[in-house]
């Protein structure tokens, strides 16, 4: 996880920083509200965000945690199923759609799952075409039809075919576009209804496709599915070619809807799971300063072997490295901070009223090859 925000957030950096060149511990508010709309955050989030930061002089903590905010207010929990996990994807022409199924069909081929495409968008032959040759590429079954045919009828037989050989994903395509809106609204509210005909509890979950390098202006083309057939949540394509990338807390704060995975190059393998955490350090390393301290451990910029060996340790008492500022306790899913102590020999896990729960010395660091 650690490096992959950084590559998709690559031209958003370079984009606040023609605001601010030279990176800094604190920031004045006037000066950051320049810095987050160069980087396409909304300007009422911006707004409710610097309202709520009470200093003249920001930190990168005190940002922090307005972001982290920002992209907190939606959850998803995987419903009760028995397999297939059927998963309908959709979104406007051009965004990514097509390219987008492919990637997540080998994020689960490498998680060992067998997957098959349902190639509903049959109003576009083209888009037919395109998905078919990438379950070719990919040595997938696709269920696919001509041009015209019904689209329901591609869901229900693709997840007919996929429970009756048991595989675990079903992947279906849909139109981004027809003659008319509301032709496009009855056709997806009917898939919605043919897949739950075909698989109780289908579609178990609703994917929307999102542009990045459309930034805040994807808001309202979003909320318009959103309202046709209820979106669980959204994949934001094409992160690396924007610098648009803060639009992503916009869009979460907009939607309340959570944001499953982003696309960060051309490559199969380049879709990367969400990780609020990750996202937001990485955002935050384009303008603040890590600040310098004499002696100790740089608990922030630890090396891979490192930061391993800590995450190992951690895990062995029942917590999980979300980023280099935050873990979770693996048993009741609660989430901590985690802060050096002020000698810089030890980093302490402190949940919200403070309290330590526990500390790693520098002991932590060393691999244990046992």
């Amino acid at each position: 996880m650690f490096g992959f925000f950084k590559k998709g957030l690559k031209k958003t950096a370079e984009a606040m920083k023609s605001v601010a060149p030279e990176k800094r511990t604190k920031i004045p508010k006037d000066e950051l509200e320049d810095i987050l709309l160069e980087a396409d955050v909304e300007y009422d989030l911006i707004e409710i965000i610097l309202r709520e930061l009470y200093d003249e002089q920001v930190t990168r903590k005190q940002l922090e945690s307005k972001l982290l905010a920002a992209l907190g207010w939606a959850a998803y929990e995987t419903p009760a199923y028995e397999k297939p996990f059927v998963e309908l994807v959709i979104g406007v022409n051009g965004a990514g759609k097509t390219t987008t199924i492919a990637k997540l069909t080998k994020h689960y081929l490498d998680r060992g799952e067998r997957v098959l495409l349902g190639a509903s968008d049959t109003f576009r032959a083209a888009a037919i075409e395109q998905l078919s040759r990438w379950a070719d590429r990919l040595g997938v079954p696709i269920v696919a039809t001509k041009q015209g045919h019904d689209p329901s009828a591609v869901a229900y037989d693709a997840i007919e075919s996929a429970k009756a050989r048991g595989f675990e994903r079903v992947i279906i395509d849909t139109a981004g576009r027809l003659h008319t809106q509301t032709n496009l609204a009855e056709e997806l509210k009917k898939i919605v209804r043919i897949c739950g005909k075909a698989h109780e509890g289908a579609p178990h979950r609703k994917l929307l496709i999102i542009d990045g390098t459309q930034g805040n202006s994807a808001i309202s083309q979003a909320k318009a599915f959103n309202e046709i057939i209820d979106v669980d949540g959204i994949i934001v394509t094409k992160l690396d070619g924007t610098a648009k990338g803060g639009a992503i807390f916009s869009i979460a704060y907009a939607l309340r809807l959570p944001i499953f995975f982003v696309g960060v190059g051309e490559k199969p393998e380049d879709l990367v799971v969400f990780d609020k955490y990750a996202f937001v350090d990485d955002f935050l390393d384009a303008i603040f300063e890590t600040p310098q301290q004499e002696g100790g451990i740089d608990f922030e910029n630890l090396d891979d072997t490192q930061r391993k060996a800590l995450a190992a340790r951690m895990r062995a008492d029942g917590y999980e490295m979300l980023s280099k500022h935050f873990v979770r306790n693996m048993g009741n899913w609660e989430e901590y901070r985690l802060v050096p102590n002020e000698s810089r020999t030890a980093v302490e896990i402190v949940d919200k009223a403070g309290n330590i729960l526990n500390i790693y010395d520098a002991s932590a660091l060393e691999a244990n090859d046992a």
